[in-house]
C-alpha cells in the first residue's frame, strides 16, 4: 500500500497519531505516481542466497519498517517491531538467542562493545546486553525514537519524533545533554540516523539543515542549510534531511528530500560544492563516486570531487527505492515489491535482482566480505552473494 503510493511522509506524530493518517492517506486521493514496471534482464548474473531467517511477524513491522539490523563480530542483530530481539550468527544464520522485551520496537539496532540500543514507540531508550538481550537499562524520553540510535563506548545519540536529540551515558542511560529542535507541520516518517566521528556528531533535521554538535555537551558546531522551504503548502515546504550522512575523508556528503546534495567540509561546514538533486532515500560514496536515490527513486552516480553526473538509472523510478549499498563491482538498492537490484558501477545498468519479500525492503542492506545482508519489512532476513 504505501510502496505503491510512493510516499515516505506523514504529519509529524507531534499532530496526529500514524495510523490514523495513514489511513486517511492511502484512501483519500490513490496513487501519486504509478511505480514503474521492471523490465527483463538480457542474461542475468546468478544471485546465491546463502542463508534465510526470520524474526517475529507482526502489523507493526510494516508500521515500523524502517527497523536497521546491525552486524558486529560475527553476529547479525535484529529485532521486530513486535518487541524482540534476536542474534543470528552471520555465516549460517543459526539463531544464537532471543529476548522478548515486552514493548513496541520503533527504532534500532545501535551498538558498542557492550551493548544493544533499541527505541520504543512509547519514547523509551532500552540498553540491552549483547551475549543474551538481557534488559540492562531503560530511559524515557521526550517522544517516539524515530532513528537508530548510535553509540561509542562511552555515548549514545538518540533522536525523537519531537526533532529532539540526547546524549546519554552507555552505563546507565543518563542524559548527557539534550538538543531540542522544532519540528515543521508537515515532515517525513522517520530521523537521519545521526553519525558520530572525530568528536562532533551530525544531525539531518526536518527543516532541512544539517546540524554539526559537539559529542561532549550538545553544543553546536556548526550548521549548514542544504535546501530552504518554498511554496504555499506544507506538503510542497517539506525539506527535511532524512537521509543519513557520510563521512569521507574530512568531507560530509549529505541530500535533503525537495533540496540538493552537499559535499561540505567535516571541520567548519563550509560548502564545496552542490547538485540539485534532492532525495529522502540517502546515498553512499567509494573512493571516486557518490551514489544518490533522488526523489523520483532515479539511481545517480556523481563525481566526488566536484557532483558532476556520471551516469543516471531510471528504470527504478517510482519504485520507493533504499538507499544505496557499495559492494564488489555494484550498487545494491532495494525497492516496494522487496526485489534488490544490482547496478554496475560503469554505467548503472542492472545485471541482477533478487525477491527477498514482497512486502518490500525499505532499509539497505549491510555489506561485509562481498556479501549482502538485508532485511524486509516484514523481518525476514537473507544473506546473498553474487554467483562467480
Amino acid at each position: 500500500m504505501w510502496a505503491a503510493l510512493n510516499m515516505r511522509f506523514i504529519l509529524s506524530s507531534v499532530a496526529v497519531p500514524f495510523l490514523a493518517l495513514s489511513l486517511v492517506a492511502c484512501s483519500s486521493t490513490g496513487p501519486i505516481n504509478e511505480p514503474t514496471e521492471l523490465v527483463d534482464i538480457e542474461n542475468p548474473s546468478k544471485v546465491k542466497r546463502l542463508w534465510k531467517a526470520s524474526t517475529s511477524s507482526s502489523d507493526l513491522n510494516l508500521v515500523y519498517d524502517h527497523i536497521r539490523p546491525v552486524l558486529v563480530d560475527d553476529l547479525l542483530y535484529s529485532v521486530s517491531a513486535k518487541g524482540i530481539a534476536y542474534a543470528f550468527d552471520r555465516q549460517k544464520g543459526k539463531q544464537q538467542w532471543k529476548s522478548d522485551l515486552d514493548v513496541v520496537i520503533s527504532a534500532g539496532v545501535g551498538v558498542n562493545a557492550k551493548a544493544l540500543f533499541v527505541g520504543t514507540s512509547k519514547g523509551e531508550l532500552l540498553a540491552l546486553d549483547r551475549n543474551n538481550g538481557e534488559v540492562l537499562w531503560r530511559q524515557r524520553l521526550s517522544s517516539e525514537i524515530m532513528s537508530q540510535p548510535v553509540a561509542t563506548s562511552s555515548l549514545v545519540v538518540v533522536r525523537c519524533g519531537d526533532g529532539s536529540a540526547y546524549g546519554l551515558d552507555t552505563e546507565n542511560g543518563n542524559q548527557v545533554w539534550h538538543y531540542p529542535h522544532n519540528m515543521p507541520a508537515l515532515t517525513l516518517r522517520g530521523e537521519s540516523v545521526p553519525v558520530i566521528v572525530d568528536g562532533t556528531v551530525l544531525l539531518g533535521t526536518a527543516d532541512g539543515r544539517l546540524v554539526a554538535l559537539s559529542i561532549y555537551d550538545g553544543s553546536v558546531s556548526w550548521e549548514s542549510a542544504l535546501v530552504v522551504a518554498q511554496g504555499r503548502t506544507d506538503l510542497e515546504r517539506m525539506v527535511d534531511v532524512d537521509a543519513t550522512p557520510v563521512v569521507a575523508d574530512g568531507t560530509v556528503y549529505s541530500v535533503a528530500h525537495q533540496g540538493r546534495v552537499v559535499a561540505l567540509s567535516l571541520l567548519t561546514g563550509v560548502l564545496q560544492w552542490s547538485r540539485d538533486i534532492g532525495s529522502s532515500a540517502g546515498l553512499t560514496v567509494d573512493a571516486h563516486h557518490v551514489y544518490v536515490v533522488d526523489d523520483e527513486d532515479q539511481v545517480w552516480a556523481l563525481d566526488r570531487r566536484n557532483g558532476a553526473s556520471l551516469w543516471k538509472q531510471d528504470q527504478l523510478k517510482f519504485r520507493s527505492v533504499t538507499a544505496p549499498a557499495r559492494i564488489e563491482n555494484a550498487v545494491v538498492v532495494g525497492d516496494f515489491e522487496g526485489y534488490l537490484h544490482w547496478l554496475s558501477l560503469d554505467d548503472g545498468k542492472i545485471f541482477a535482482r533478487h525477491q527477498v519479500h514482497d512486502d518490500g525492503v525499505r532499509v539497505a542492506p549491510i555489506v561485509l566480505d562481498n556479501t549482502l545482508y538485508v532485511r524486509s519489512k516484514v523481518g525476514k532476513l537473507e544473506a546473498l552473494s553474487l554467483v562467480e
